[in-house]
């Protein structure tokens, strides 16, 4: 696979990668102008820029890169650096990071609505439901990604990342509990499930008894969503919407209420 194919396969599988390349080289630089490599998060590489300290040093930069930060050019004197080939080069790193993807298990008034404002907000949207009525094409023409299967066996095909909000409203409260609990193994910036305050501080004893910390348990949103009086599904939806962009962007903390509770539309459920 070359370089311009990882790139694709990264994109799909929704993980950053940098695009490392040379656009100058002096003297008896390793490698000449045009010389291409691929990082990845693990800081393992495709193609090369010829090895060495520059090239360990173009991947600490590209690491940093991913955690956020914009295209640069990096400029080396290879004798500075330890390299006694002389020389020098200018290698520009390109971060290509894909949309940060939103996970949406539940295919009801909310989950549709949320999917598709969701796509207008430009994130890979992907939406899961174990009901394929409810989880397929027709319904969900702003999703990019459908999984029409149980919850367990979709959980284990769908990518996570530190770019992945997942937000649960199944049609069950124990498909919720069950879906939450899977993803907290996950890695997410962002997970929020809808509930009653009852009926969330009883799943949140249940995880405890199971073992899971208090430290993971104030990470979950839930109940989900910012107070703004929110009724319909769609003013639901910018609730949560607006949670999310909030903590995509660390404004900190809001007060909450629960979108299931206060609003009286629970997608379906009592």
């Amino acid at each position: 696979m070359d370089i311009f194919e990882e790139i694709v396969a990264a994109k799909k599988s929704n993980q950053p990668v940098v695009l490392a390349t040379v656009i100058e080289s002096l003297g008896s630089a390793p490698r000449g102008e045009g010389a291409r490599m691929l990082i990845r998060t693990d800081g393992s590489i495709a193609g090369t820029i010829g090895g060495g300290a520059v090239e360990q040093k173009v991947i600490d930069e590209a690491l940093q890169l991913m955690k956020g930060g914009a295209s640069k050019l990096l400029t080396y004197e290879l004798k500075d650096i330890g390299m006694q080939c002389g020389g020098g080069m200018s290698v520009f790193v390109e971060p290509l990071v894909p949309a940060p993807q939103l996970i949406i298990f539940g295919a009801g008034h909310i989950g549709t609505c949320l999917a598709q404002i969701g796509k207008m907000l430009e994130f890979s949207v992907t939406v899961v439901d174990n009901r394929p009525e409810f989880a397929n094409a027709q319904r969900l023409p702003w999703a990019d990604t459908i999984i029409a299967e149980e919850y367990a066996a979709a959980i284990e095909k769908a990518v996570f990342n530190a770019r992945t909000y997942v937000v649960i409203l199944t049609h069950k409260h124990t498909y919720d509990h069950e879906v939450l609990e899977k993803c907290l193994d996950k890695t997410w910036a962002y997970i929020g499930m809808i509930g009653s305050r009852v009926k969330v501080a009883k799943v949140f004893d249940l995880l405890r008894g199971k073992g899971v910390t208090d430290e993971i348990i104030k990470k979950i949103h839930s109940p989900l969503g910012m107070n703004i009086g929110a009724n319909t599904p769609a003013e639901i939806v910018i609730s949560i919407l607006a949670e999310i962009i909030q903590v995509r962007s660390s404004a900190g903390n809001v007060a909450k209420a629960g979108t299931c509770c206060s609003t009286g539309i629970c997608d379906g459920r009592t």
